[in-house]
């Protein structure tokens, strides 16, 4: 549990600490900008395999905030994209040795709920202007300004915990499984550990659509 709360810490980088999951998470970085760079610097008439799976990808995160949020899917989408695509792929680093799942820890977890956190507003804001958006906190009554706040800030807490708890607790099961039977179980793990890692950005991402959706409704629908 120290290990949860309190990572290891690796090595010091101009007098700030280094530990495990900002090394893992540094490589998932590298990996995904060395990746979306060479399959996209050219993109081709006649696509490639790669390129298909990206343009699926794109193609299913609009859909999914098309059919959530209509009309507004190349608003959320460069967002939403990217931390589908972080998620996801932090999700299963866990399973390349030395690495560790950069999303079993809190701190990656609070991080990117902040993210959605102040995305929020932001979007509120653009879309419908301060003053309708300041507004959608007092309705249908100025007393329930401040349950409006508090309900903001535990969605984001809860959103961090679920990532945090699922990833952090599917770990320990296969590392514990890993230990009592290890020639048989690592692989039907590891496709478990795929399925959960990509439920886990699923859900994820469809709750930061929900949040951004609500933010951006007018008043009036």
């Amino acid at each position: 549990m120290e290990e949860v709360l309190n990572p290891h810490i690796l090595f010091w980088l101009f007098g700030l600490p280094v530990t495990k999951t900002v090394v893992s998470t540094w490589i998932v970085m590298g990996f995904l900008v060395l990746f979306s760079f060479l399959f996209t610097r050219k993109m081709r008439l006649i696509p490639t395999r790669l390129q298909n799976i990206l343009e699926l990808f794109v193609e299913a995160i609009l859909n999914l905030i098309e059919d959530m949020s209509p009309g507004n899917g190349r608003k959320f989408l460069p967002l939403v994209g990217t931390l589908a695509l972080f998620i996801g792929v932090s999700d299963i680093t866990g399973l390349v040795p030395g690495l560790k799942s950069p999303t079993s820890d809190f701190n990656t977890t609070f991080a990117l709920a902040l993210v959605v956190f102040f995305a929020v507003p932001y979007y509120g804001i653009r879309t419908r202007g301060l003053k309708n958006y300041v507004r959608s906190y007092f309705s249908p009554s100025p007393i329930l300004a401040p349950f409006h706040i508090i309900s903001e800030i535990t969605r984001t807490v809860s959103l961090a915990l679920r990532l945090f708890g699922n990833i952090m607790g599917e770990e320990t099961i296969i590392a514990i499984l890993f230990l009592l039977s290890p020639l048989f179980l690592p692989l039907p793990m590891m496709l478990f550990s795929i399925f959960t890692g990509v439920i886990q950005a699923y859900i994820f991402t469809v709750l930061t659509v929900v949040y951004l959706s609500a933010a951006v409704e007018s008043s009036g629908h």
